[in-house]
């Protein structure tokens, strides 16, 4: 049943409950197509994880046509098992307009709003009128993503154009914020100017500690798009478990969960800092943790930061740290896990 823009807050209230992970395109070995097996397999991994969304991940390399392609590989895969959203990341609006058109046709729920890299725009008005271009032209859900990627800081010093995001957050379809700033100011205001009309979820790792709190004080009730895979297995799905204690009001067993998982948190946060913050997501990295709790992994196309073997060492005794043996072994994450199983195969 299609959900219509006007419906679209009131699906929220029920329909963005839970944790929605990041999901990662999976290449051919050339890197010249999609992997359309390997794709199919990490999204019934996500089921299997737990979550009940899974973001993909556009900007990844993608043309646009391989953005489409990949967003209705993954939609044909949930068939309703689990919901697909996608990040609208493009290089202009009217591929935005396009990919919106035709994920909406695949059977997506909805999107997290960005803005092309050759956006720069004069002033928040044309920030507003942009995303209601974007917005009339869907019926899907659309996420406003409070994020420092846009280069909005000339219009507030937060980098967050808070009296623009009050006017999107009115239209009609636009039913969550995600909140990407480990800051505790960033995050109280947006809690208090959008909670009551938005859906406003938690984007970032920095905030899990603070989940019991912002769902007591605001309600909060689904964590946006990310590797959330770092801290869980489908074996032992420790994240959703303690998301789950915190919403049946049962903190002393959502305590104990967090304090487990924060065994490695601190090995893991070490490695990933040693290259800073440059403005890319590491995604070799994000296609490594995924794998090394049973995704496909599989290597990424240029450009790509490096995944060093620090990195991939770290992350195996965070796993153990909390209880959880890796995958092994790491060839097989370089060529994906459906692909070398087919090579080991004959």
């Amino acid at each position: 049943m299609t959900v219509t823009r006007n419906e679209r807050k009131e699906w929220a209230k029920d329909a963005l409950r839970g944790i929605e992970n990041a999901l990662i395109p999976s290449f051919t070995a050339d890197l010249k197509d999609l992997d359309e097996e390997g794709i199919r397999y990490d999204v019934r991994q996500a089921i299997k994880h737990g979550f009940f969304s899974t973001m993909c991940a556009v900007e990844t390399g993608l043309s646009t046509e391989e953005a489409k392609r990949f967003i209705g590989i993954a939609c044909d895969e949930a068939k309703g098992k689990i919901n697909v959203s996608f990040t609208l990341l493009n290089n202009s609006f009217d591929e935005s307009l396009e990919l919106l058109a035709h994920a909406e046709k695949c059977g997506a729920s909805h999107a997290l709003l960005g803005y092309p890299q050759t956006y720069y725009p004069k002033s928040p008005d044309d920030v507003l009128q942009r995303t209601l271009q974007l917005a009339e032209s869907t019926n899907l859900g659309l996420v406003m993503y409070a994020s420092d990627k846009f280069d909005f800081i000339r219009f507030h010093p937060s980098q967050v154009p808070f009296d623009i995001y009050e006017k999107i957050a009115d239209i009609p379809n636009v039913v969550s914020i995600k909140v990407g700033f480990a800051d505790a100011a960033m995050t109280f205001e947006c809690f208090e100017r959008f909670g009551n009309r938005v859906q406003v979820n938690v984007g970032t790792p920095w905030l899990m500690g603070l989940f019991p709190m912002l769902h007591k004080n605001y309600g909060a009730q689904w964590w946006g798009g990310g590797s959330w895979e770092m801290w869980q297995s489908p074996e032992k799905p420790y994240l959703v478990e303690y998301y789950n204690h915190v919403i049946k009001g049962e903190l002393d067993k959502a305590r104990d969960i967090y304090w487990l998982i924060a065994k490695g948190n601190a090995v893991m946060a070490s490695s990933i800092s040693r290259g800073g913050d440059i403005g890319m997501y590491h995604w070799p990295l994000g296609k490594y943790i995924s794998w090394s709790v049973g995704g496909n992994g599989g290597t990424m196309r240029q450009p790509a930061l490096r995944l060093h073997p620090g990195m991939m060492q770290a992350r195996k005794m965070q796993l153990r740290a909390m209880g959880i043996e890796p995958r092994e072994p790491d060839a097989e994450f370089w060529v994906g896990r459906v692909r070398y199983e087919r090579e080991q195969q004959g």
